[in-house]
């Protein structure tokens, strides 16, 4: 059986991994859009469609983290 050190960081590293795709999704929205301010290619329907599609993910992900969170809580708060 593992100790419970080793299910606190195996839980928090799933926390962590999360995590880092949020920021990962959040930041290729934003070099999408810099490109296209850059390139001088905004068209309006295409960035909105993009960053909904974004936002929609970090969402999700951000609903699946919250639920991690709150099961590491109440598995390791003393």
């Amino acid at each position: 059986m593992e100790s419970d050190r080793e299910l606190i960081l195996e839980d928090a590293a799933s926390i962590r991994v999360a995590m880092r795709r949020m920021v990962r999704y959040a930041s290729e929205a934003t070099e999408r859009l810099d490109r296209r301010i850059e390139d001088g290619t905004l068209d309006g329907r295409t960035e909105a469609q993009e960053l909904r599609v974004a936002l929609e993910r970090l969402q999700a992900l951000g609903l699946e983290v919250s639920e991690e969170l709150d099961a590491y809580q109440r598995r390791h708060a003393r």
